[in-house]
């Protein structure tokens, strides 16, 4: 029966890296897909792996939990009011999903499971040529690429693009030609970041550096030196020569003057801090002053919108940063609308799954640590994007996580089956 479920399951992870951020609803088509499968083999009474689908949720019962949290912050809010609504699931019913995903992806053969290396080097390229179309080759700044806005886009173009370079560890040596597209995906998504201005996206890249490092431990000191001054080098090269960057590092440095007079002024807010930096250093306020009102289940995802129109009311913040729907800040927006429950969620989301990978990262097989690395640098590209922008605010976000770290995880389990068999 495997043969039955290991070329759809196959099918649907090569896509979704490329189709979710170039199709619209592609991604989630992807997602539902394998969450049928995985309905189909457990009616079925299947074993991906020879493991049971209660097996899996023994085993790892720590990451599962963390993964439907979500669902669990929102229910607790709802239950708190009396008002359901199933609207608010949606987002956190994704990343739940991961729950089944990983399960029906360990039919999946070690060696297809790893071409997923491609899908990501394609999904990369491809966002390049979107954002390109779409900034005019840098010309502009749109709201939304596509079907997404620009930051998520930006974030998920760099991301995968990180990806792609660290799957060089899958490759032998005289395999140049495929280096060189992996290095030529890279320097692609952080063109896509160029090209968006997104900053947000920028802060991720020392923390993905360091992951890079730290996996790469078959290099002499002096090497990862060069590199990384090389590195060093070549982003300062950019940031120095590019207008367009230049501008955004200064507005950023006026944005902040700009609130801090303000604040210091200990007056109301007034239309000088509606800056793009202004309006998230507001709305990170007003998240805070939400939470204090309901801290322990949340003011609820409806309540968000009349929550900032009564602090702009006050004068807290201004009414332009209370039309904003979210708070710009994945951690922050959470506390306000679910209390603790969500900031407990939104917290193991990122940080459960990192657990899982970060003690492989050491790992004497370097198939292991290469799956590792690229599981962390999705649990850590969220966490630090998230910090200024919403990424599972977003249904294709949600969903890129999910599967993502499955394919990896599932990465790791298969190649310590191979271990073991081999040393038998």
């Amino acid at each position: 029966m495997s043969s039955y479920f290991k070329w759809p399951v196959f099918i649907a992870i090569m896509c979704f890296p490329a189709l979710s951020i170039s199709l619209h609803n592609a991604g989630n088509a992807c997602l539902f897909f394998l969450f049928i499968l995985a309905l189909i083999a457990a009616i079925c009474r299947y074993k991906p792996m020879g493991v049971g689908f209660t097996t899996l949720l023994k085993d790892y019962w720590p990451l599962h939990l963390a993964m439907i949290s979500a669902v669990i912050a929102v229910l607790l809010n709802q239950a708190s009011t009396g008002r359901f609504s199933i609207k608010y699931y949606d987002t956190a019913f994704r990343i739940a999903l991961f729950i089944p995903i990983f399960w029906v992806v360990l039919d999946v053969p070690l060696a297809w499971l790893k071409k997923i290396q491609w899908a990501f080097v394609a999904g990369t390229i491809l966002a390049l040529i979107k954002i390109f179309w779409f900034t005019q080759g840098g010309e502009s700044r749109p709201a939304n690429i596509g079907f997404m806005p620009t930051i998520p886009f930006s974030d998920m173009g760099l991301m995968f693009g990180v990806i792609a370079l660290l799957t060089i560890g899958w490759n032998e040596r005289h395999e140049k030609l495929k280096m060189a597209l992996k290095i030529l995906a890279c320097c692609a998504g952080v063109y896509i970041t160029i090209l968006s201005l997104t900053r947000g996206s920028w802060i991720a890249i020392p923390v993905f550096m360091v992951i890079i490092f730290a996996v790469t431990n078959g290099f002499k000191i002096k090497h990862k030196l060069i590199v990384l001054i090389a590195i060093a080098v070549a982003l300062s090269g950019v940031f120095v020569f590019n207008k367009n960057i230049q501008t955004r590092f200064v507005a950023a440095k006026s944005d902040m003057t700009l609130y801090a007079e303000q604040e210091n002024a200990n007056d109301s807010l007034q239309k000088n801090v509606d800056t793009s930096l202004g309006f998230r250093l507001q709305l990170w306020h007003a998240s805070w002053e939400l939470f204090k009102t309901n801290p322990v289940f949340g003011v609820g995802r409806d309540n968000f919108s009349s929550g900032l129109d009564a602090l702009a009311e006050r004068k807290i913040i201004t009414p332009d940063a209370a039309a904003f729907p979210h708070s710009h800040n994945e951690i922050l927006f959470n506390m306000a609308i679910l209390g603790i429950f969500g900031l407990l969620a939104t917290l193991s989301i990122y940080f459960v799954p990192a657990y899982y990978f970060f003690r492989e990262m050491r790992h004497p097989d370097r198939q292991i640590r290469i799956a590792a690395a690229s599981g962390l640098v999705i649990c850590l590209g969220f966490f630090m994007f998230g910090l200024t922008d919403m990424m599972f605010f977003w249904n294709v976000t949600g969903g890129i996580y999910s599967m993502s770290i499955a394919a990896f995880l599932a990465c790791i389990i298969k190649r310590k089956k191979e271990l073991e068999w081999a040393t038998r």
